[in-house]
């Protein structure tokens, strides 16, 4: 009867603050982590997700119960597992083991351990698992009886601010594209141009050891296809060559990593160069990024006689003409 009333009663408690229980007796528990992606066509790197229960503290218990530590819970998702809708997987809450003192309700705080994946945000949020203990007469054992999950009262009005199971995270990632056009009457439509391209990341991330870079001409040997190409987040100026109407384009930048795009000094050619970015802080933090660099060439193009001088011309050529007709006049009076 006490074991019916005890469950009862947690019963009422989890139905009065509104959240699903998830937690048969005795058994693990688990709740909700979605990932997702920020940006379509961007591929999610595998990624462990942490979360710690911490500021356990116990009500309706026997006096002095102190609440047992629960054991750290992770989640792994593997690469591309992540997808523009969310894709959720169930992080496991390890209870079943732990050696309850006392029945009672047993609150903790479950926070996610901050990663250093660049381009992951990681949450923020502090949620309040809720772990009702009741005591099994037949057994003389305590055990679990419902777990619950809420935000905590951040505004402190006594009551959980929005009912929820999971966390999320989202991965955001973008792209960077670099487009070389030649004008000019003087501009070489076939000419390769060497471009640098230097990337840096956040202090604190770990990053792949490449991105993929598709399009484009030529790498810093100059024979070798673009299409082929990887680029590392170094902080290293990486160089490939362009001719007019190429744009090569590196994938999946994480968001935060910051570029520069330069060019060598083609001045000694009679090129003047231009660079036109789409961002001016020269940081991944949208789907797309694009740098056009221009180089220009022009040169006075001979025509031959300038028009202006015309008149002079024929002025001259009449009065040659006219000393021709005249010693050819005078030399056939002389024969006659």
């Amino acid at each position: 009867m006490k074991k019916i009333m005890s469950l009862l009663l947690a019963l009422l408690l989890v139905m009065s603050l509104g959240s699903a229980a998830f937690a048969e007796a005795d058994k693990d528990a688990s709740f909700g982590k979605t990932y997702k992606l920020e940006n379509a066509d961007t591929t999610s790197p595998a990624e462990t997700f942490t979360f710690r229960f911490s500021n356990g503290r116990v009500t309706d218990a026997a006096k002095g119960t102190v609440a047992p530590p629960i054991p750290d819970s992770s989640v792994t998702f593997a690469a591309g597992e992540a997808t523009s809708a969310g894709d959720t997987n169930n992080v496991a809450v390890a209870l079943s083991d732990i050696d309850w003192p006392s029945v009672g309700i047993y609150t903790y705080d479950v926070k996610e351990v901050a990663g250093s994946t660049p381009g992951v945000t990681y949450s923020e949020q502090i949620l309040r698992l809720k772990v009702t203990v009741a005591y099994d007469e037949n057994t003389q054992t305590y055990y679990t009886a419902f777990v619950t999950m809420n935000l905590v009262d951040a505004d402190g009005n006594g009551q959980t601010d929005v009912k929820t199971g999971a966390f999320e995270n989202t991965y955001s990632a973008g792209s960077l594209s670099v487009s070389k056009t030649v004008t000019g009457n003087m501009g070489d439509h076939s000419k390769y141009f060497a471009i640098n391209v230097t990337l840096t990341g956040e202090a604190g991330k770990t990053y792949a050891a490449s991105y993929t870079v598709t399009g484009g001409s030529k790498l810093t040997d100059g024979t070798t296809d673009a299409a082929t190409a990887s680029i590392s987040v170094d902080g290293q100026s990486h160089t490939f060559y362009l001719k007019h109407g190429d744009t090569l384009t590196i994938h999946n930048l994480p968001y935060g990593v910051t570029y520069e795009v330069t060019e060598e000094n083609y001045t000694g050619d009679g090129y003047t160069t231009t660079h036109a970015f789409s961002d001016d802080a020269k940081k991944i933090d949208t789907a797309s990024d694009t740098v056009t660099v221009t180089n220009n060439k022009e040169a006075t193009v001979d025509t031959g006689i300038v028009l202006d001088s015309l008149p002079y011309v024929l002025l001259l050529v009449l009065s040659i003409g006219g000393a021709v007709l005249f010693l050819l006049k005078r030399r056939s009076s002389r024969e006659s």
